[in-house]
């Protein structure tokens, strides 16, 4: 009931910091007299929320039309706007309205966006589509979020489901008490980064460098992309970057409250920089600049940034136990620790700069998932 009463909270004090948004409550005029419904229940600059932008993105590359439908307030709304006309559903009972206009206009097909929005699976079944549902949590942030009954539904009730590594896969069958089935398939999303000319990755190498000279010096370059949050495992890169001061530790994302907490009970090691947020010209020359790439995540079912990484060649180095990178990174593309833990990383970054890897090339498999995502319409 706490956790409820947080949730609403949430969604009335966003209301309050997007105002801009209220016109999206209203049908957007915008809309195709046919196309695919995108359910999306994340408005802030999160990865789910980025995945659905990307998604809709390159739908529309493909020819098909689409309209989003998020559940919040927030700044993602005026991005998803630019792609695809949007619109808000705050209850589920607004949402239903819309999908029953969206139907009488032609639309069949719905994408409905990770386990969050499983409730709404039985109520677009019931409005005529055929729904394809991604689940992107791995089992503890179902039970954080309180999230098995809605994933439950989201299991039951979809057409088709889709997760992206089988460690996710396996661990919500098995808490939801779900059997496999052939409607149940598994594939990476790839990496959405469209990878710059060799010119422009130049250049923003050499920006970077330029604003800290001190990662022109010859020294090995270690890594990390992300929000600075626990999950993320901002404090064990901190603690990795201290153990190892003969490296440059570089850090780029979204400064998060938790980031001040890091520095004070780790400290802010010498060889550390923080770049802030960076946009994706900026991040190529991070990823390029790196001689690895360090995921310290405590848990994450598959952040795209290893995706990214490997897009660039550049070496990952992660825990086994911290969710789908198993499904992605072996001793030809980087070097998997037990656990999440500094010492453990430290170890692992001494041995992976003496050795040579083959790391396939992944360019273009965005396209190719979102083209994958249509094939599950098809009839069998």
């Amino acid at each position: 009931m706490k956790y409820k009463y947080k949730k609403q909270l949430t969604k009335i004090k966003r209301i309050f910091q997007n105002p801009g948004d209220f016109k999206y409550l209203n049908v957007n005029k915008k809309v195709k007299q046919s196309g695919m419904l995108l359910v999306i229940h994340e408005s802030q600059e999160l990865g789910a929320s980025i995945l659905a932008l990307h998604i809709a993105e390159e739908l529309k590359h493909q020819g098909v039309d689409v309209y989003i439908v998020s559940r919040q307030f927030g700044v993602m709304n005026e991005k998803y706007n630019k792609v695809a006309p949007i619109q808000i559903a705050l209850n589920t009972k607004s949402y239903e309205v819309i999908c029953r206009n969206l139907y009488k206009k032609g639309y069949r097909k719905a994408l409905i966006i990770t386990a969050s929005n499983g409730d709404l699976v039985e109520i677009t079944k019931k409005c005529g589509f055929k729904v394809v549902s991604m689940i992107h949590e791995l089992e503890q942030v179902i039970k954080m979020l309180h999230l098995e009954d809605a994933t439950r539904d989201m299991l039951v009730y979809s057409d088709k489901i889709l997760f992206s590594t089988t460690i996710a896969k396996n661990q919500i069958l098995s808490l939801c008490k779900v059997c496999d089935s052939q409607k149940i398939s598994i594939k990476p999303q790839g990496t959405y980064l469209k990878k710059p000319s060799s010119e422009e990755i130049k250049r923003q190498r050499e920006k970077i460098a330029e604003a800290y000279p001190v990662l022109d010096c010859g020294k090995k370059v270690i890594a990390g992309v992300g929000n600075t949050t626990e999950r993320k495992g901002f404090d064990i890169f901190l603690q990795t970057a201290a153990l190892i001061p003969e490296c440059e530790f570089i850090w780029a994302g979204k400064k998060e409250n938790y980031y001040d907490e890091a520095i004070e009970k780790n400290g802010n090691p010498s060889n550390f920089i923080f770049l802030g947020s960076l946009n994706a010209e900026q991040l190529s020359g991070v990823y390029s600049l790196a001689d690895i790439y360090l995921m310290c995540s405590r848990f994450d079912t598959l952040p795209s940034t290893i995706l990214e990484a490997l897009l660039f060649g550049t070496p990952v180095i992660g825990a086994k136990n911290s969710g789908g990178i198993v499904d992605i990174i072996d001793s030809d593309n980087g070097f998997l620790t037990e656990t999440a833990d500094s010492k453990q990383f430290a170890e692992a970054i001494k041995v992976g700069l003496t050795r040579n890897y083959k790391i396939e090339e992944i360019d273009g498999s965005f396209a190719e998932y979102v083209a994958y995502v249509l094939s599950l319409y098809e009839d069998e």
